[in-house]
Formats: C-alpha cells, sequence, structure tokens
C-alpha cells in the first residue's frame, strides 16, 4: 500500500483511509497548541534555571569571601592595569570617603591619607579588609595611578591607608620609619568597620624594605595578614653592589643593569650622614636628580676615601673594583644598609610575603625580588612571587600593546585576588 502520507492514517486492522479536512485542520490546531504548552513549560523551566544560576551568582559574589573577592578582581583589574577608572564601580561599587590626617609616631609625624566606604561597616560580618600602603620616597600621594588604585580599592568595600613621613617625603630611607609603619598600621587596624585580623602592609619601591621590617615588629607581626613587597628591596648593600657595576645576576648570569638617576639620589642621602664633612653634602650635590652638581676628578680626588668608594659606587666608573668600594664604606653606613635590608629580619617575620616585581626595573634591580623569593624557600615562608613586565619601575606603562596586558593582567589578578580575598 505505500507509507501513510500526512493526509492519511491507519484504522485499527491496518487499512490506510483518507482523513476528512475538518477533522485535519482539527488535529493540526491541536498539534500547535500541544507545542506551544511544551515551549511555554520548556520557557518556564529555563526561566527558573536562570534565576536559580542568578541567585547563586548573587549570593556567591556577595556572601562567600571567594566569590566576593573574584567579583571585585574582576573589576579591579581593568582599572588598574589601565590606570584610570572604568565606571563598572559607579553601579555597585561604595561611595568613597577621602581624609587626611596627621598622628605622631616616637620619630616624628605620620601623614596618612584614606580612602573608605562612605557606608561604614561593610553589610557583610560587619567588618572590613585594611591595607596600608607606603608608596615609597617622595611625596607620592597625588599621583594619580595611586589615588585611582586607593579609590579603586575603597569602591570595591577596602578601607585603604596611603602614609608617608618626612625621611620618605625628602627621598631618604631611615630604620627609624618603621616606628612611623607600626603606628599607622595600629591607626588603620582601630579605624572605625575595619577588622584588625584583616589588615594587611603594601610597600611600594622603598616602601617595600620599610613594610618587611615592621612585618617582623614584635609589635604587630602576630596579628599581621600579609606584607606586600613591589619593587622593592631584599638586601641594601647588594642593591648598591648592583649599581656600582651597572650589573645584576639573574639565573646565575650577570646581566647589564642601566639604573635610573633618583635611586642614586636616595642613596646618596642614605650615606651622607656616614661620610666625612663635606664629602656627604657634595655626594648628595652630585647625585640630586634635580640641580646636580657633578663632580670633576679634581673633586674626587680630593675627596676622603670612604667619600670616593661611596662616589665610585654611584657613579658606577669603578665597576672592577665594586667590593673594594664596599668594604672601603664607613662601619656605620654598612650598619646602616644592613638594617634597611628585609635580608636581617626574615627570620622574625609571620605573615605571608606577596613579592611583585618588573623584570625590566631600571630603579631596583629584578635580582634583589629572585633574592628574596630564594631566601623565603629556604626558611619555608609563606610567600608568592610574581614577576612582570608591564611597569615602568612600579608605574603601569602606557605604551603597552594588548598582548602584554594580557599576560601580565592574569598575573596581577590572581595575586590581586589573593590579597582582596583577605579582607572579603
Amino acid at each position: 500500500m505505500g507509507e501513510p502520507t500526512r493526509d492519511s492514517a491507519r484504522d485499527p486492522i491496518g487499512e490506510v483511509k483518507d482523513i476528512p479536512a475538518a477533522q485535519r485542520a482539527r488535529r493540526i490546531g491541536r498539534a500547535h497548541a500541544d507545542r506551544r504548552q511544551r515551549g511555554r513549560r520548556v520557557g518556564r523551566g529555563a526561566a527558573r534555571v536562570m534565576l536559580v544560576l542568578l541567585a547563586v551568582l548573587g549570593v556567591a559574589t556577595s556572601l562567600p569571601p571567594w566569590g566576593r573577592a573574584a567579583a571585585r578582581t574582576a573589576l579591579l583589574l581593568p582599572e588598574l592595569v589601565m590606570g584610570t577608572q572604568n565606571g563598572a564601580f559607579d553601579l555597585i561599587g561604595d561611595q568613597v570617603r577621602h581624609s587626611s590626617l596627621t598622628i605622631q609616631a616616637d620619630f616624628g609625624p605620620v601623614f596618612l591619607d584614606v580612602y573608605a566606604p562612605a557606608a561604614g561597616a561593610a553589610p557583610v560580618r560587619g567588618a572590613r579588609g585594611g591595607l596600608l600602603v607606603i608608596p615609597g620616597v617622595g611625596d607620592n600621594r597625588q599621583v594619580p595611578q595611586l589615588i585611582n588604585l586607593s579609590q579603586s580599592l575603597a569602591r570595591a568595600g577596602e578601607v585603604v591607608m596611603e602614609m608617608t613621613t618626612p625621611t620618605l617625603i625628602a627621598y631618604d630611607l631611615a630604620p627609624s620609619d618603621t616606628d612611623a609603619v607600626v603606628a599607622a598600621y595600629e591607626a588603620l587596624a582601630h579605624w572605625p568597620g575595619v577588622d584588625p585580623s584583616r589588615v594587611g602592609i603594601v610597600g611600594i619601591s622603598g616602601g617595600g624594605p620599610l613594610g618587611c621590617l615592621a612585618a617582623a615588629d614584635p609589635r604587630i607581626r602576630d596579628r599581621l595578614a600579609f606584607v606586600t613587597s613591589f619593587g622593592g628591596f631584599f638586601d641594601a648593600e647588594d642593591y648598591l653592589r648592583d649599581i656600582g657595576r651597572r650589573a645584576q645576576v639573574v639565573n646565575g648570569r650577570l646581566v647589564a643593569w642601566p639604573v635610573q638617576a633618583v635611586p642614586l639620589e636616595v642613596l646618596a642621602n642614605v650615606l651622607e650622614p656616614y661620610l666625612p664633612y663635606p664629602d656627604g653634602v657634595r655626594l648628595v650635590d652630585a647625585f640630586a636628580f634635580e640641580g646636580a652638581s657633578p663632580l670633576t676628578s679634581e673633586d674626587v680626588a680630593n675627596l676622603t676615601p670612604e667619600g670616593q668608594a661611596a662616589y665610585h659606587l654611584l657613579a658606577g666608573d669603578d665597576r672592577a673594583n665594586v667590593d673594594a668600594n664596599i668594604v672601603a664604606l664607613p662601619a656605620d653606613g654598612r650598619a646602616l644598609l644592613a638594617a634597611l635590608s628585609p635580608r636581617g629580619v626574615l627570620g622574625e617575620m609571620r605573615a605571608p610575603v606577596y613579592l611583585l616585581h618588573d623584570r625590566g626595573d631600571t630603579s631596583i634591580p629584578y635580582a634583589e625580588a629572585l633574592d628574596f623569593a630564594a631566601a623565603l624557600a629556604r626558611t619555608r615562608h609563606a610567600y608568592d612571587f610574581a614577576s612582570f613586565s608591564i611597569f615602568d619601575h612600579v608605574q603601569v606603562r602606557p605604551d603597552l600593546g594588548l598582548g602584554p596586558l594580557l599576560g601580565d593582567g592574569s598575573e596581577l589578578g590572581r595575586v590581586l585576588y589573593e590579597q582582596i580575598l583577605v579582607g572579603s
């Protein structure tokens, strides 16, 4: 008989017979109605699934710490890499309140700039994480990328406290500023809405060693959530040695390393009090970043042996005798370099350490971070190490293409997530 067509059906004994047009229309109508009904059921089911997924996502990004940290990292990372605010937090982020104040430490004033969510206490758990930022030498409180970083973190729910001291503003470093870091930490730990157990220190450039010294201070070392050194040094004497030879050791190889002018000024200021007068003053004048008074060969010949050693190290013009020039420095000057070095307090630190460093850094050599990481690994101290190629020392370079941003952005996001997780 052949296969039935769309216009035929079988009777109970298997014979095919024609279906009247009216009956066929009714059946087609019922089929369409059944399909619409099934479509509505599927649509309602999909909507329920979507609502459940959205609810789970909302809970995941607002209640569990990992979820809040992941959401905040996803919103923060583009702002940090691009150096500008992208407006993502305008819809869901906190409003930010900025305040400036001065507190007193044992060795002088400490200047603080605080960026905090205007809402006060966090809606979940009622307490926020805190980040104490030491933004290096000079007065960097008006640097746009630093302001953007602090505001973005505050909009993500953190309380960010930037700190500096008269010594740092004068492009100098002193171990006594450790006390200032401790005083600032205490101020942040007692800031309204902050959970003292979720406060970390982020030291940038010359602020990295100070943050590590404070992390070893018995007054706070057992309470500190973490310490980050971004572009800092591990051993000040090794750092000076690399400056003297204009080279650093990376993976066992000595490679050329060009150094910028600002570190030379800072180290001249560090050594000046320990050199015979007027050698120290002349050294500072010779390596001032602005308005330098270079020394002639006759001027150098008239310096004391200690002054000549310091000059040759900073000038990098006697690379064959770098070790001898290090030894020729005044003993108390070398003691100061040791006192500024995280290497000397590594065994007293308790908090996890995050190391961030650009591989092409021309202010503080990448080798310093490698040495720091190796020492942490030997002592089995908890740490994380991330290297980059997108920074000009500690600021994102403006001439980057998409490739470096994507590659290093993921690594930066990973470290950012881990630190935000503490405050979440």
